[in-house]
């Protein structure tokens, strides 16, 4: 069994507010904090999308479990060992092809994202807004897991923050009204229903913190810390998504029309709010771009070509990621969720094994 290799000195030990505030740094990126992710998978549904947030909140739960089980169990953060139920050096291999496509495809989505807040909010050509978010995430990623946990460990308290300030000042401002249609939305191809969307949702996002959760785990302080953590972060991610869903759907023409809703809502309140919410967005794609980069990173063996590699990589989807974040969240998205579905399912399966077999 291939052993962890990513483990912090013990004084740097997280406990379980470090490990929530990991989890949470990787869904809570631009994608969520922007309201577009939300938007897309829920909002366009109208109040069937709250039935999605409900299944959302439980099926992160369980998955987060289910990862912190197999991680302390194993003791390690290899993709094959956390995944795959059998032990076939073949399977192992395609899943963690499969993952580096995934988590590669998320550093287009933030250099996007990056991009049209830039644009958004001052109308900066979005080649600028990528170019920026492309270098922090490389420096950050050239180091190791303490730089990552401790980015997220400083940078998601001030996020969830702010954002709850300005997601609750939307619900209860009494000038943000529906102010055009409140149905038939533009409503992706392959996400069809209220359903399908949400278990899509659930399944990309789990992509993206298999590996950055299973570090977690394991850099924990003890076993409870780890569980504590994750089982938290689900909760609120949750509860965050919900309360998100109501703000959005204040103004669901608004809402549609944006790249960034959430900016945009932030912007109709005051300036000063607006300021602080592009801060914490830009912060939110930083997060986000570098604990999936840094997973892609994991899956290319170490050697003198790896760091080449590397800027190469965040090079290219700087360019493909030039083709608009919200196009790239209506098509993008959803391809990594039904991807996501067969890794879940190995997942659970993996954990049935290794439940049968004996406790942690």
């Amino acid at each position: 069994m291939k052993p962890n290799k990513s483990k912090l000195q013990s004084n740097n030990k997280l406990s379980w507010i470090g490990v929530s505030a990991v989890y949470i740094g990787v869904i809570m990126g631009a994608g969520f904090a922007s309201g577009r992710e939300c938007w897309q998978f829920f909002g366009v549904f109208g109040k069937h999308g709250f039935y999605g947030t409900l299944y959302v909140t439980i099926a992160f739960f369980i998955i987060s479990f289910m990862l912190t089980f197999i991680s302390l169990k194993k003791n390690t953060n290899d993709l094959g060992e956390l995944i795959s139920p059998v032990d076939n050096s073949f399977i192992k291999r395609i899943i963690k092809i499969i993952l580096a496509i995934t988590y590669y495809s998320m550093i287009i989505a933030m250099t996007a994202a990056g991009g049209s807040l830039l644009n958004q909010q001052f109308g900066i050509n979005k080649a600028v807004g990528g170019a920026i978010i492309g270098v922090a995430v490389l420096i950050t990623i050239l180091g190791d897991f303490e730089r990552i946990s401790m980015i997220f460990k400083y940078i998601e308290p001030v996020m969830i923050t702010i954002a709850l300030i300005t997601i609750i000042s939307i619900i209860f401002n009494k000038d943000i009204s529906q102010s055009g249609n409140i149905s038939g939305f533009e409503i992706s191809k392959m996400t069809p229903n209220w359903i399908i969307s949400s278990m899509l949702f659930v399944s990309f996002n789990s992509l993206g913190m298999i590996t950055i959760a299973s570090d977690a785990a394991l850099n924990a302080k003890d076993k409870k810390n780890a569980f504590w953590g994750a089982g938290i972060s689900s909760i609120l991610l949750g509860l965050l998504t919900i309360i998100l869903l109501f703000a959005l759907q204040k103004d669901m023409t608004f809402s549609d029309s944006l790249d960034m809703p959430m900016l945009g809502f932030s912007m109709k309140i005051n300036k000063i709010l607006n300021i602080l919410y592009a801060t914490i967005l830009c912060l939110g794609v930083y997060s986000t771009g570098s604990g999936t980069y840094y997973a892609f990173g994991k899956s290319i063996p170490e050697s003198k070509l790896k760091k080449p590699i590397l800027i190469f990589g965040i090079l290219a989807g700087y360019v493909v990621g030039l083709t608009g974040f919200k196009k790239i969240v209506l098509y993008l998205y959803p391809i990594q969720g039904y991807l996501g579905i067969v890794i879940l399912v190995l997942i659970f399966l993996n954990f049935c094994k290794e439940l049968r077999n004996n406790k942690i």
